[in-house]
């Protein structure tokens, strides 16, 4: 049995190398790419999530056996252990990471970094220590691809197995735990690849300090002092390694948004986003103004403004399809909608969403992005066509000059629907004083909130008081050289 376990180990170690060896990485000036369109990494995973926590449950178990010794009692012990862990994972996440549980391929990434965590910790025990057991490398994953607080639950319940796998011993635990509390406590400072460096030396940093401690209490002598150290470094090493190998493959398999994709997608040399520059000068500089706003505004309230930033670049790609029936596109004493009946200029404004959709869609930008790109006009009316259908004289209803939604979903969306008409409203103002454009934010946001597009997202009175005042606060510094000042 264990001869079998042997090469079933050796061979899926092998396989996972040829995979991150072949892995080729994306050319990001062609288009911001995340998964190619006619490729199985274009589909997600359907499977359910009650057979994907089975499976990995019953794979975990299996392999805490193997790695232990099979005997009754081993086997005994594995599912009281397995069962507690399972119970406090269960704890953590039923009530706070919903969205993620609702989430097919977020589930699958997250039972597979179980079940590759703990085959990589057996491997380590096997032919190298528990102290090379690489913990913090996959909480920090967890906390990448799926959440900061899932990065803390893998760092105890992956923290709890190498100890486990290692007769129960209090020092790997500990160990393991302190090195991967430490890097993932600063996982939203990862903003680019080179920064895995840092977290392999935290990890080695945390590990010798909390290595330096059990060896002055007497738990190890000089020669096992000096044994743990050097699997210690080799632990930060390997936490790079996996990192740089892994992370691109699984950000690509389950299109998982992270800081380090973001940024990515900000490179104005992609395809798309030069697209919007020269084809729609008016609507690329919109955007930069609505970027800024919207950042300021998300740390506010303390949400991801890297994720704001890039979701307001590209919230009206769609008007590239026809730039020139936006104002910002427009030049001076032309107007295309000046020649066009009121329910034909609606539909042209209310395919903007819809086109931005199907063009993210074609560069396969994140889903986080085209949730953005959906939901930034909400259900809004377009007032200017309603009157003007009203003063021509036809039988209109208000409801069929609403954008068709969804609503903000997010605080983040929220926060970029108020930036975009802000920004939009104040550049029309003619002189664009601070109590004219105090005025106007305050009335877009009571608007806003009056017709219900906040009921949603999870937004409070106090975030949108907050809002407001940093929206004010940015547009003014905007067009600070255009206020008068009395």
């Amino acid at each position: 049995m264990n001869n079998l376990f042997n090469s079933v180990k050796s061979w899926t170690r092998s396989v996972l190398l040829k995979v991150a060896r072949n892995f080729k990485t994306y050319d990001y000036s062609k288009g911001p790419v995340i998964r190619e369109s006619k490729s199985l990494f274009h589909r997600e995973i359907k499977i359910p999530v009650f057979i994907s926590f089975l499976f990995t449950i019953a794979v975990i178990y299996i392999m805490l056996i193997m790695g232990v010794g099979i005997s009754s009692k081993v086997i005994v012990a594995a599912a009281i252990f397995t069962s507690a862990v399972i119970v406090f994972f269960i704890a953590q996440i039923q009530n706070r990471e919903k969205v993620i549980l609702g989430d097919n391929d977020a589930v699958v990434l997250m039972c597979m970094l179980f079940i590759t965590s703990l085959l990589t910790f057996q491997i380590a025990k096997e032919y190298l220590s528990p102290f090379a057991s690489p913990v913090s490398a996959f909480s920090i994953m967890a906390a990448m691809l799926l959440s900061s607080r899932l990065g803390g639950v893998y760092a105890v319940c992956l923290s709890l197995y190498a100890a486990f796998l290692n007769g129960m011993r209090f020092d790997v635990f500990l160990t393991m735990l302190g090195g991967a509390i430490f890097v993932v406590g600063n996982v939203h400072a990862i903003r680019k690849r080179s920064d895995f460096i840092n977290v392999g030396v935290k990890t080695v940093i945390a590990n010798m300090a909390l290595l330096f401690m059990f060896y002055f209490v007497g738990n190890y002598d000089v020669s096992q002092f000096k044994y743990n150290l050097f699997y210690s470094v080799l632990n930060g090493i390997f936490s790079i390694v996996i990192l740089l190998a892994f992370m691109p493959l699984f950000e690509k398999i389950f299109s998982r948004t992270t800081n380090i994709k973001l940024i990515e997608l900000s490179d104005f040399n992609n395809s798309l986003l030069k697209r919007l520059m020269l084809e729609a000068p008016g609507t690329y500089h919109h955007s930069i103004m609505t970027a800024d706003i919207s950042e300021q505004s998300a740390n506010v309230l303390g949400e991801n403004s890297l994720l704001a930033r890039i979701g307001s670049y590209y919230h009206d790609i769609g008007k590239l399809k026809n730039p020139l029936y936006f104002i910002e596109n427009q030049t001076p004493g032309y107007n295309p909608h000046d020649n066009l009946n009121p329910e034909m200029s609606r539909l042209i404004l209310i395919s903007h969403v819809k086109e931005g959709v199907v063009l993210a869609k074609k560069y396969n930008v994140d889903n986080e992005i085209i949730n953005i790109i959906e939901q930034h006009h909400g259900t809004t009316i377009m007032h200017a066509f309603y009157h003007r259908s009203l003063e021509s004289g036809l039988h209109t209803e208000i409801e069929n000059f609403r954008y068709p939604g969804p609503k903000p979903a997010t605080k983040i969306a929220a926060i970029i629907m108020l930036a975009d008409s802000c920004e939009a409203a104040c550049r029309s103002i003619d002189e664009p004083t601070s109590a004219r454009i105090k005025d106007m934010v305050e009335k877009i946001i009571n608007n806003k909130f009056i017709d219900g597009q906040f009921s949603a997202c999870p937004i409070t009175l106090k975030d949108l008081e907050l809002m407001k005042d940093s929206i004010i606060s940015t547009i003014m510094s905007i067009y600070h050289a255009r206020i008068e000042y009395k």
